[in-house]
This record gives structure tokens, C-alpha cells and sequence, in this order.
């Protein structure tokens, strides 16, 4: 059997900003520069409960209009918050990252829709398994993209910040 030839030239990096998620960024990075790849940094807000709020005394349209321009707003500050981050944790010139996406929605459904959209061809993420059950269960979103990914993925988990150092 002949092994086809492994390719990868974009890969995205979901984060929920949690410690395994900052362990899975250690691979993301690793292998983004192995194969000379562009990483994009994704992070979703979960959707909020549609609670379009009616101020007395103003139309419709016009509560909805400003309820989702305050939702703009706060995925612009989490984008600005993330890159601020990336600049004073990680040195920003030496992670590499291409592009931040910060997106609202199904973490699942937002994941694989970006990963289609921005033709990536490896999903890296964190998974946080803390007992038997939540192994075998794996988490919702993990399992989500697992099953309903078309390209390949690489789910880890932070096994007590056992990443070995390059030697």
C-alpha cells in the first residue's frame, strides 16, 4: 500500500481559552511551521438566548437592530482581547497566527463552517476530559467536529502540562 503524500498548507486553531486548548496551541504551532502552513486562531461565543430585548416605547426593529450591534461590539472587544493576548503571552511576532476569527454561534457548527470556508486542511483543538465518563464521552464539541469533520483532526487534552520542551 502506497501512503499518500500528507499535505497541509492551512490549518485552524479552535480555542476555547482554556488550558487544554493552549496545550493543543503548542501542536497547532509546531506543525504550522513544519509544513509551512497558515494558522488561523478560532474562537466561538456560544449564541446567546435570543432575548431580543423590547424597550418600552420603541419599535421592534429598532431593539432588534441595536441588540445586534451590541453583539458586534463584544465579538470586536473579544478579537481585541484575544490579539492582546497573543502579543503579551506568546510574543505575537513568534506565534505565527494569520488570522483571528472570533464568531457567535454552535461551537460544532461554527468550527466546521469556518474550517470549510477558509479551505483549511487540519483542525487542531483541546478536549477536557476529567473523568471515565467525560472520556468516554469526550465533550460535546470535540465529538461534534470528530464525527462531522470531512478533513482530518487533532484533539488533545493537557495532561498536567507534560508538553517536553525541545531538547
Amino acid at each position: 500500500m502506497k501512503l499518500p503524500n500528507v499535505v497541509i498548507k492551512h490549518i485552524l486553531y479552535a480555542t476555547d481559552d482554556s488550558e487544554d486548548a493552549r496545550c493543543a496551541f503548542a501542536y497547532a504551532k509546531s506543525l504550522s511551521e513544519q509544513y509551512h502552513a497558515k494558522l488561523t486562531l478560532l474562537h466561538v461565543v456560544p449564541e446567546f438566548p435570543d432575548m431580543v430585548a423590547f424597550d418600552f416605547g420603541i419599535e421592534r426593529s429598532i431593539a432588534a437592530k441595536k441588540w445586534f450591534s451590541v453583539k458586534k461590539e463584544y465579538l470586536q472587544k473579544i478579537k481585541a482581547r484575544i490579539a492582546d493576548m497573543l502579543e503579551t503571552e506568546y510574543d505575537d511576532k513568534a506565534i505565527g497566527i494569520n488570522d483571528i476569527i472570533v464568531e457567535k454561534g454552535n461551537p460544532v457548527k461554527m468550527i466546521l463552517w469556518v474550517a470549510n470556508n477558509e479551505k483549511c486542511d487540519l483542525i487542531v483543538m483541546g478536549i477536557k476530559g476529567r473523568s471515565p465518563l467525560e472520556d468516554a464521552m469526550m465533550g460535546n464539541t470535540a465529538a461534534g467536529v470528530l464525527r462531522r469533520s470531512e478533513i482530518p483532526v487533532l484533539v488533545l487534552r493537557n495532561k498536567k502540562n507534560k508538553i517536553t520542551e525541545q531538547r
